[in-house]
């Protein structure tokens, strides 16, 4: 069987719970067993080799260090990563995490020790690597795949500049290798997802600012999107945040008859290497022009069945993950990626409620779906009538 990417999870932040005096330890108590189900039954049922965590894991930017930890345990433990003493559960499979607006803050309120301390636990913010879906030809790039993980929170204007320039480091050094190897496909995991227009997905696109730098955003800005699909040309695109989930592709075109002009400059944007040219500081200078840019050569719509042979070869899928949290249902992401080496299967898209089944024009075939695991207050009112049950049951048996 090939080596495939087949899980993503997101879960959203439970801190709030331990406001409530009386009710909070058991809120806490079922939260945690509810999510602890549906990452081990989820892992149980698919066996991925990856499980990734679609970023805001347990609301934690502004807490203590004592608190920090003792929900980084809980984590784990919820993950499947270790057991309630916190001692860690061998297993091949690869965590892989996404660091959120509840991780890390908004560009805003991002700091060097919330940088630090989730670096220290759950790994760099920005990481790529490749996979081999055809390992019967150790020559060939025909089954690989590039695997890019992008920290969403400080790509939009940052307060401390440090933490944009290193994300966008990594962003051009992708981007520049993604122009020698374009003809190998990217799998794009952000937390926030791309700008789209308003109606498309169950939240509409909102961005707040505090001295010019992000407080808050629902998606990221146009001209930040425009340059991850035009210039890391991303096959798939999956990112969080919109707790309800989404299903969405994006159209590019890559050459515009008419340019778009740039002020007190020779250059303009006509086709996609002139954006991908850009540094950062263009990229800021000119995001009115870039925007027009992007209205010009991007178009977002519902994904729906196609025949993948009349669409343009600059096509990607973007999967909204829908919240693991118990008022979203529990839901879970399973994503299966295969190589059909005989090549026989005909490129198609064919959607289903937010999930897809796609076949590429090189040979790829990729499906998501999305199961839930049930609404936990109908979950909570099953434990108390089982609680119920067993307490008055032998009461009134002893009666009889």
């Amino acid at each position: 069987m090939p080596r495939s990417l087949r899980q993503a999870i997101q879960i959203e932040g439970d801190a709030k719970l331990k406001r409530e005096p009386t009710t909070g330890k058991y809120d806490l108590l079922v939260n945690d067993y509810y999510l602890h189900h549906v990452y081990t039954s989820t892992i149980s049922a698919f066996q991925p080799h990856y499980v990734v965590t679609m970023g805001d894991m347990f609301s934690n930017q502004w807490v203590k260090k004592d608190e920090y930890y003792r929900r980084i345990a809980r984590f784990k433990w919820i993950a499947g990563q270790a057991d309630k003493s916190g001692a860690p559960i061998a297993s091949s499979r690869l965590y892989m995490h996404l660091a959120g607006n509840h991780d890390i803050g908004y560009g805003d309120e991002t700091r060097s020790y919330h940088i630090n301390r989730y670096t220290n636990n759950f790994g760099p913010l920005n990481q790529e690597w490749t996979i081999d879906l055809d390992q019967h030809s150790s020559q060939s790039t025909n089954g690989m795949h590039r695997i890019a993980i992008i920290n969403a929170m400080n790509l939009d204007r940052t307060r401390e500049a440090q933490f944009r320039n290193t994300t966008w480091e990594f962003v051009l050094k992708l981007a520049a290798e993604r122009a020698l190897g374009p003809e190998i496909p990217l799998v794009l995991f952000l937390h926030v997802p791309l700008s789209k227009p308003d109606g498309l997905c169950a939240t509409s696109p909102e961005t707040r600012h505090k001295d010019g730098y992000v407080k808050y955003q629902d998606y990221l800005s146009p001209a930040t999107s425009a340059y991850l699909l035009h210039c890391l040309a991303p096959s798939l695109v999956f990112n969080g945040h919109d707790h309800d989930g989404c299903l969405s592709m994006h159209q590019i075109e890559r050459n515009l008859e008419q340019p778009v002009t740039l002020p007190n400059s020779t250059r303009a944007l006509q086709k996609s290497d002139d954006l991908c040219r850009m540094s950062l500081d263009e990229l800021d200078r000119y995001q009115a022009e870039i925007e027009t840019f992007a209205r010009k050569t991007l178009t977002a719509a519902a994904a729906a069945a196609t025949d993948m042979s009349r669409l343009p070869s600059s096509l990607a899928m973007e999967v909204t993950v829908r919240s693991a949290m118990g008022a979203y249902g529990g839901a879970a992401g399973i994503f299966d990626m295969a190589y059909d080496r005989s090549g026989t299967i005909q490129p198609r898209l064919s959607t289903h409620g937010r999930g897809f089944t796609l076949a590429s024009r090189n040979k790829f075939q990729y499906r998501y779906r999305e199961v839930q695991f049930g609404n936990h207050l109908i979950i909570r009112a099953l434990l108390i009538i089982d609680i119920l049950s067993a307490v008055l049951v032998p009461a009134v048996l002893l009666l009889v």
